[in-house]
């Protein structure tokens, strides 16, 4: 009976989805809708096994900061390594031979062409039992990490689709073939969250042991965010995030993602042992390498909870304004009780809007505490070695000889730097305590000290860290002198949502209202570690919805934080190699300069008919990055609408103003509400936060209860205390409680 459900059921939901397919021709795999699938692009898919797995152990054994979070890289290499042998197996299910019969008749050559001998056919049970192993495989990837391994199935063959499939027409209780179809179903394009139940997943929750529920609780909780549904994703996040804790402290002392002092002594010393040779160090077992479970649990309920803030915004100020304008104009008129109702619906909406940006604004800085950072070494350090090297290149000996002549530096300045001057070694050693710390040897050169480590989310403290390299510099303003560029001296650790992360942070902050000078340093910060991040060589760099968004609010807000420079240059990677393409989500201007003055400056000697082309081209290419775009009338609505706000960024209209001094014009400001009332170029998340941005209050009227202040008792004697309480006792009555 229950297999005959089953069928029904799965006959039920192919007869709904082809019955869809009159509204879209294209039927695709559910795991093909995953968001912030373009992070997880890179040659990780299709480098050989084996030198992924060597990358990653050579990631690991690297000094703070490594490259890449070793936690999010072995999960891609066990994630490979599941997918390319499930990928075999489904295809020796699907052809019924044995690996040893495939090889032999592909070794058989006969010279007058009649084919080699009949290969023997495996039997219907062990075809089953290789697809079950199959679907057990796939389905540990995609309990790893979700996004990762719906990438990896892509790029692999259509077979590994229907293994899951074949394996529940036999066992409809089979948990991991159930969550793996979950993923390789057949569903109408761009229509997640009409064709996905939650019932499968509730199954293989109910049906797996606590410590596996982890995953298949993210992915409920993913799908109901697709349905908008975000109390319970947020729910089912919290519920995955203890059991990923909970799984962490049983996990054996030592092998936290978190590496202690202790832990991180004994790599230096193991590292240094070994001739700092990778080789030597003994891999990881895989019981002990990091998991990013935890990772994504805080990154997904973050945007929640970003969600539900954006999502009150709007009842949180409609009608604002005109009962602001009613209580100027006649204050004594007392409020309605609709009125009344009206405003409290208000409080209660915009109370959801802080108290959420919180919490997502915790959860970012929980996320971005995986990652290290470091300032580096001291620029004077850097610049002495390399004069030093280059006066050696050039066959100028005197630095050898002259061992005595070192070079003495003032404190530091507010810049970063300071002013050399030639001294000898006794006055450089007099002044090297007050000095800025650095230890040098008996020939005059400065020994490397250790770089200093810091989580990435202690730049966004309340308190600024006291070494951080002046950003944006003046070699970054500039790009024109062959300077050094800041990555030689910054680093941190890669992960393929870092870049999200970073400016959902500055959005979340933007909601919480706070002040534009904290606020612009919170974004310089961001933008500093946005420059910094590379995953080359194992992942391309990603598209990021909340980059696209914070420069769209920037655009509309127009600066409100004072930036000096537009954003996509300051988030511009150093120097070191030619300029990449321009990133599809920064079409849009974000207002720091004036648009149309950056676009006459570098279009002097365009004519008219260059400049319309020009615009289309760009538009073009904006648009063919938008999702929403998906046939020809949509995508000649999103071009016709780009092309109607360059035109209004290049007269000024739609950024911030300035006079040909370079300051602001006190021409009014157009807020740019209207940018396509036939095709929405802004989502709707940058329309709420830039409406919040420009109308909601920093207060509404409502006095916060002070904790009542206990007035201090005034110490006592022994004696005087025993009189004093005599006096203060009473006798109660039987029914009254004593306090």
């Amino acid at each position: 009976m229950a297999n005959k459900k089953g069928a029904n059921a799965q006959n039920g939901q192919q007869n709904t989805a082809a019955g869809a397919s009159s509204a879209s021709s294209l039927i695709i795999c559910r795991n093909k809708h995953w968001r912030y699938i373009s992070s997880f692009h890179g040659p990780w898919l299709q480098l050989p096994p084996e030198i992924l797995d060597s990358l990653a152990h050579q990631n690991y054994t690297q000094p703070l900061p490594r490259l890449i979070d070793p936690a999010v890289f072995y999960d891609v290499v066990k994630i490979r390594r599941a997918v390319d042998e499930a990928t075999e197996d489904a295809v020796r299910a699907s052809n019924g031979m044995s690996t040893t019969a495939m090889n032999s008749s592909l070794n058989y050559l006969d010279p007058f062409g009649q084919g080699g001998p009949q290969a023997p056919k495996m039997s219907k049970e062990r075809i089953y039992k290789i697809r079950q192993k199959a679907a057990r495989l796939l389905a540990k990837a995609y309990s790893l990490d979700e996004v990762a391994a719906s990438v990896a199935t892509m790029q692999s063959t259509t077979s590994l689709e229907e293994v899951a499939l074949h394996v529940l027409r036999r066992d409809q209780t089979d948990t991991e073939a159930k969550y793996v179809h979950f993923f390789h179903e057949k569903i109408p394009s761009r229509m997640m969250e009409q064709y996905t139940p939650l019932e499968p997943l509730d199954d293989v929750i109910l049906n797996s042991p606590w410590e596996l529920q982890g995953a298949p609780l993210r992915t409920r909780a993913l799908v109901q965010i697709f349905k908008g549904q975000y109390e319970g994703a947020a729910s089912d996040l919290t519920l995955g995030l203890r059991i990923a804790q909970e799984l962490k402290k049983l996990h054996k002392p030592g092998t936290d993602q978190l590496v202690v002092a202790k832990h991180f002594k004994e790599e230096q010393d193991r590292w240094n042992r070994s001739g700092r040779d990778w080789r030597q160090v003994p891999q990881l077992k895989e019981e002990d390498q990091p998991s990013s479970l935890e990772q994504q649990m805080l990154f997904n309920r973050a945007g929640v909870y970003l969600s539900i803030a954006c999502e009150n915004v709007h009842a949180a100020l409609d009608g604002l304004e005109k009962s602001r304008l009613k209580s100027e104009q006649g204050e004594s008129i007392p409020m309605s009780a609709q009125e009344k109702e009206a405003h409290q619906v208000r409080l209660d909406a915009r109370k959801k809007v802080k108290t959420n940006a919180k919490r997502a604004l915790k959860d970012y800085l929980a996320f971005l505490g995986y990652f290290d950072y470091t300032p580096g070494l001291p620029v004077e350090i850097i610049e002495e070695i390399t004069r030093r090297i280059n006066e050696l290149a050039n066959g100028n000996k005197q630095t050898t000889i002259q061992r005595n002549r070192l070079l003495e530096w003032n404190s530091h300045s507010s810049s970063g730097r300071s002013s050399p001057t030639v001294d000898s070694i006794s006055s450089h050693r007099s002044t090297q305590n007050s000095d800025s710390g650095l230890d040098w040897d008996a020939n005059g050169w400065p020994r490397i000290p250790h770089r200093k480590i810091y989580p990435s989310s202690a730049l966004f403290a309340e308190k600024p860290l006291p070494d951080l390299p002046v950003f944006p510099s003046a070699e970054h303003s500039s790009q024109s002198e062959g300077s050094m560029p800041i990555s030689t001296r910054e680093a941190i650790t890669y992960h393929p949502l870092l870049t999200d992360g970073l400016h959902s942070l500055l959005l979340a902050h933007a909601l919480i209202q706070t002040s534009p000078t904290e606020l612009l340093r919170h974004a310089h910060n961001a933008a500093r570690l946005a420059r910094l991040a590379d995953g080359y060589p194992i992942f391309q760099a990603a598209r990021s919805p909340a980059r696209a968004d914070w420069i769209e609010v920037l655009r509309r807000a127009n600066n409100w934080i004072g930036l000096s420079q537009p954003w996509q240059k300051l988030c511009q990677s150093a120097p070191l190699t030619p300029q990449s393409e321009p990133d599809a989500t920064a079409g849009a201007q974000n207002g720091s300069a004036s648009a149309g003055a950056m676009t006459v400056k570098n279009t002097v000697s365009e004519s008219e008919e260059q400049k319309r082309e020009r615009r289309k081209q760009e538009a073009i290419i904006d648009a063919l990055g938008d999702e929403r775009v998906v046939d020809e009338e949509s995508f000649q609505k999103a071009v016709r609408a780009r092309e109607r706000r360059a035109i209004e960024d290049e007269e000024g209209l739609s950024g911030p103003l300035y006079d040909g001094h370079g300051n602001r014009a006190p021409a009014a400001k157009r807020w740019a509400q209207d940018d396509g009332k036939e095709y929405p170029i802004s989502t709707e998340r940058a329309e709420a936060i830039c409406r919040w941005i420009k109308e909601a209050p920093l207060s509404m009227g409502v006095k916060k209860k002070r904790p009542v202040k206990k007035k201090k008792v005034p110490a006592t004697n022994g004696a005087s205390a025993a009189t004093e309480g005599l006096k203060n006792m009473h006798v109660h009555e039987s029914s009254e409680q004593v306090d």
